[in-house]
């Protein structure tokens, strides 16, 4: 599976007939796709409906920057009471 990161505004092409962009409004994602309409186009939630998932996509979305770094400032914090725990 391609992952590409795109700015609001972007787009990327898939083939000669289907552009999509992606638009950042309020910390909501937006996604314009232009495709053949012969071409059906499905969110997630109405394509698992029947309880399958299209191989290759990740299991989870994925954590945005501000949520790591506060995870891996957690980490160092535990990481820091054990060793003075242990002295």
């Amino acid at each position: 599976m391609l992952s590409l990161q795109l700015k609001s505004g972007e787009y990327l092409t898939i083939g000669d007939d289907i552009v999509v962009q992606v638009f950042e409004q309020g910390g909501t994602i937006r996604v314009a796709v232009k495709a053949p309409r012969e071409l059906p186009i499905l969110r997630g939630e109405v394509h698992e409906r029947d309880g399958q998932r299209p191989d290759g996509l990740l299991r989870q979305r994925p954590k945005p920057p501000s949520e790591r770094v506060r995870n891996a400032r957690r980490m160092e914090e535990l990481a820091r009471k054990k060793e003075t725990a242990a002295e």
